[in-house]
């Protein structure tokens, strides 16, 4: 806390984990993990297999098992929880949370967490939440107030199957949004969403929800942000028209690329052309069959 003020990021896996992504490169564990980092120093805090081995460190140099930054080092701790999570943010003075992925087992763990996050208005780039069994997770219902409170800016991941009984609204906007079992986000959501990119699995939106989205689209000022949607969802038929096309909607053309950086870009083949009122170009391309999806790229 003496050393001075530097940028320390800090990434919370508290579902279970195979991968942690850094600076671009990836670790495998098969654990629980805190990541913190700065420059090109790493610290992995993991939880000690057996009580002796607590706080028994593992250095590793630049190189070794594919690492690149100038320095590594595995840090064995009592255990992966609140409190060692909240003792980092303290201590280095943590303003942006890198990524943090839970799952919705305990609601009391992650009110913790969120209250904490929301308390110091810190900022989280990325939040995925892991699929758990749909039957332990009793209190989802719960969530999502508290999801809408934290200020995730750049990008949220739900795996999670939600139970069909209840409603859910998700009001925040980061950057990206991807929701593997969308069934609960609907039209209402989709007209007020600020999102630059979306995928929507298992939707149910239908041919005329999505035709009110791209008619509203079409207006000049609408959706200034939006660079992608994608829409899987078996009420897209071929009943009535999208945009007024009769579906499948597709025409034989060169591949449209968007790139957002080095290594993070989308494209859409034999998509057809439409054009807002501003003059922005979008392409478009539905397919039906088996697994109906609609592409959008603007």
């Amino acid at each position: 806390m003496l050393g001075g003020r530097k940028n320390w990021k800090i990434r919370f896996n508290a579902g279970s984990s195979k991968k942690v992504y850094v600076n671009g490169l990836h670790y495998n564990y098969d654990k629980n993990e805190v990541v913190l980092y700065v420059d090109n120093l790493i610290y992995i805090f993991e939880k000690a297999a057996k009580p002796e081995d607590v706080f028994i460190t593992e250095h590793v140099g630049r190189g070794r098992n594919h690492f690149q930054p100038e320095g590594y080092m595995s840090i064995q701790c009592p255990d992966i929880d609140l409190k060692l999570f909240s003792n980092l943010l303290v201590t280095f003075g943590i303003s942006i949370v890198d990524r943090l992925k839970i799952d919705f087992r305990s609601f009391e763990s992650f009110s913790n967490i969120a209250d904490i996050l929301i308390g110091r208005n810190i900022e989280i780039k990325e939040f995925c939440v892991e699929e758990a069994e749909t039957r332990k997770v009793i209190d989802v219902v719960n969530y999502m107030p508290l999801i809408n409170q934290m200020n995730i800016t750049q990008r949220f991941e739900c795996q999670q199957r939600f139970l069909r009984r209840y409603n859910y609204q998700l009001d925040t906007f980061p950057n990206k949004i991807i929701i593997n079992w969308s069934f609960w986000f609907n039209i209402d959501q989709l007209l007020n969403n600020r999102s630059a990119r979306i995928k929507l699995w298992e939707s149910k939106l239908s041919n005329q929800d999505i035709n009110l989205f791209l008619q509203e689209w079409k207006k000049a000022g609408t959706f200034p942000n939006l660079r992608y949607l994608l829409i899987d969802s078996m009420k897209i038929d071929n009943k009535s028209p999208i945009f007024g096309m009769v579906l499948p909607i597709q025409k034989k053309r060169p591949r449209i690329e968007i790139r957002f950086g080095d290594n993070d870009h989308i494209g859409i083949d034999n998509a057809v052309q439409v054009t807002k009122d501003d003059g922005t170009i979008g392409y478009l391309r539905v397919e039906l069959g088996t697994n109906p999806i609609l592409y959008f790229l603007v």
